[in-house]
């Protein structure tokens, strides 16, 4: 592990990754936003367009980010590290919110059901999935549908990756030439099978990409050049897009993740902050990303069932009511964080001696 990459910047792209999905998700309030002209009046457009628009980009970004991270911390002593200890590790960080919200959110479909006679955007809420749900297993391929939390999809995905990653590592020396095989594999099944393919191979591609951007920072002597090199193809890219007017075509926007994602990964490492608060700050908003990500449903909920009691329409163009979704989601992380998420963390991992 290079002890010398700073991670602040990485902290900031967490939670603007995280950030970019509570944007996306607002429109749960007035589901479904068909057209433009629909979002357009949304708070605050101007400012959130790209995460009004393109927020679902979030998850793919997330995906980079967590296997710019694992390589960074796990790639060179993957070896000498148990299976056991790495399960408990992933375990102790994901399961307790996850387990949590899931009660919480089959405790408030309930009473949304008694009062709508329908559940809140996710409709797959019976026994089965909630098995599924139980075991982490929401989207393996044995669901019928988005089920309870339905946000946790990108995570139990992700779990299937984290098992990958650790497969190959353990039995293969650590390569950015396997990153590149697992890379073109995941193309070839997006590129034949398209949208049909299973998330799996979006989040093995954008998690093996972020591992990429390891190998070339380990590049002490060149990684000035490579951040020159990436600045002058970033602007030239954005250029020769608009010019000809690209982004209408396609498939263009996930070519465009597939390139920006890393570079924006790297150059963000150079990022450090000096300054004891703002670099607290930064920390505490990379700490909020995983509790804000599973909490924004529930609340979601809450505030719906507030509203259809009181029998009002949710003041969904409300620039107020958009600050206090914000704030209240945001909020609650911080709290949920420090006294229960990374509280129980702890316990898990000293009670199995992780």
């Amino acid at each position: 592990m290079n002890k010398e990459i700073k991670i602040d910047g990485i902290e900031i792209l967490r939670f603007i990754s995280a950030f970019a999905i509570l944007i996306w998700h607002y429109q749960h309030f007035n589901a479904p936003l068909n057209s433009l002209e629909l979002k357009v009046p949304q708070p605050f457009f101007n400012y959130f367009k790209i995460f009004y628009t393109h927020g679902y980009m979030g998850v793919n970004f997330f995906w980079c980010i967590s296997g710019f991270i694992f390589f960074w911390k796990y790639a060179d002593i993957i070896k000498k590290i148990k299976f056991y200890d790495f399960f408990i590790s992933r375990f102790s960080r994901l399961y307790p919110l996850h387990i949590a919200t899931l009660i919480i959110v089959l405790f408030l479909q309930t009473i949304y059901f008694s009062i709508n006679d329908n559940y809140f955007i996710v409709k797959n809420n019976d026994l089965y999935h909630f098995l599924l749900n139980l075991f982490m297993a929401s989207n393996w391929g044995f669901e019928k549908g988005m089920s309870f939390n339905g946000v946790i999809w990108s995570i139990s995905i992700e779990i299937l990756v984290y098992g990958l990653f650790f497969i190959i590592l353990s039995f293969l020396n650590k390569n950015i030439f396997i990153n590149i095989f697992v890379i073109i594999i995941c193309l070839v099944f997006k590129i034949t099978y398209k949208h049909l393919v299973h998330g799996i191979v979006d989040c093995a591609l954008f998690f093996f990409l972020g591992g990429c951007v390891v190998y070339f920072l380990n590049q002490k002597k060149n990684v000035t050049l490579i951040k020159i090199s990436i600045l002058l193809i970033s602007v030239l890219s954005y250029f020769f897009f608009n010019y000809f007017n690209l982004n209408t075509l396609n498939n263009v926007s996930y070519v465009v993740q597939i390139i920006i994602y890393p570079i924006l990964i790297f150059l963000s490492c150079g990022i450090h902050i000096y300054n004891k608060l703002a670099s607290r700050i930064v920390r505490i908003m990379g700490n909020l990303t995983y509790s804000s990500y599973l909490l924004h449903f529930p609340i979601q909920l809450c505030i719906m069932i507030y509203y259809s009691q009181i029998e009002k329409e949710i003041p969904f163009y409300n620039n107020s009511f958009f600050i206090f979704y914000i704030l209240t989601v945001l909020i609650s992380s911080f709290y949920v964080f420090k006294y229960f998420e990374n509280p129980c963390k702890k316990i898990i991992r000293n009670k199995f001696k992780v």
